[in-house]
């Protein structure tokens, strides 16, 4: 398979001739079929026509050249107005938004993939908010999952919304898997976040149970200061006065 944007300036080859004929300039999508219909070809000469390759009467996508088998299966407009139709009404996916059929919008198509055989469009290669929302780059969606091309718009299922592959320099995951694996360690650090809590507030009850059993059983022994041994307690005037006079009558000298 090729991404659409590597056709665009391939150089057309017709074997019988053994000469290039044209270059591409770009395709034709047939979006009910979704197909590429034809190549839209350039050839060099007075009149500039629009001329066209029906996808069905290419021999071979190469990497470096696409071939037919002669020069005449390039031919005008006028004589294909099946694919003049589709011109007309200028359908294009790079560019067009992709919104599920629930209304989500999963972001633009930047691209497409195509099966160089058979002409069929594989998948959608597409960016957006959505995508950003879940991590950085590109993501890919299988056009078995693409309900509807419309001519500025892509509509696809919801199931698009879990299977579309996250494309990372060849790191390919499932949406779902990373929208799983983001809300397994979002819920893993609730999990020990009320864990350690829990475990916090189990020591603080455990500590305050041992200090009450400790107050309850063993009372606090208070070591009085140096400063407070040297300081004496005040007598009330009172009790100073009778101190004084059992002093004296007890002295001694005092006896007759």
């Amino acid at each position: 398979m090729r991404k659409s944007r590597h056709f665009t300036s391939m150089p057309v080859i017709s074997l019988e001739e053994g000469q290039q004929i044209g270059i591409i300039k770009g395709l034709v999508v047939n979006p009910s079929l979704k197909r590429v219909a034809a190549l839209i070809i350039e050839q060099k000469g007075w009149f500039n026509e629009q001329k066209f390759i029906p996808f069905s009467n290419v021999h071979s996508v190469g990497e470096d050249a696409v071939t037919v088998k002669h020069g005449t299966i390039v031919q005008k407009g006028g004589n294909l107005p099946e694919i003049i139709s589709l011109t007309k009404s200028k359908v294009k996916i790079s560019g067009a938004r992709i919104v599920t059929e629930s209304g989500t919008l999963l972001g633009e198509a930047d691209d497409y993939y195509v099966n160089l055989a058979t002409g069929e469009i594989i998948g959608l290669e597409f960016s957006g908010s959505f995508i950003n929302s879940l991590f950085s780059g590109k993501a890919f969606l299988d056009i078995n999952h693409v309900v509807t091309i419309g001519k500025n718009m892509i509509v696809c299922s919801d199931q698009a919304l879990v299977e579309a592959v996250k494309l990372d320099g060849g790191l390919q995951e499932k949406l779902r898997g990373v929208k799983d694996s983001t809300s397994s360690l979002w819920e893993s650090t609730i999990q020990k976040t009320r864990e350690l809590g829990s475990n916090v507030n189990n020591s603080i009850t455990k500590v305050k149970r041992n200090k009450k059993q400790a107050g309850e059983t063993i009372p606090p022994v208070v070591e009085p200061s140096a400063k407070s041994k040297e300081q004496v307690e005040p007598v009330e005037p009172a009790k100073q006065e009778e101190l004084e006079k059992q002093t004296e009558k007890n002295n001694p000298l005092n006896k007759d």
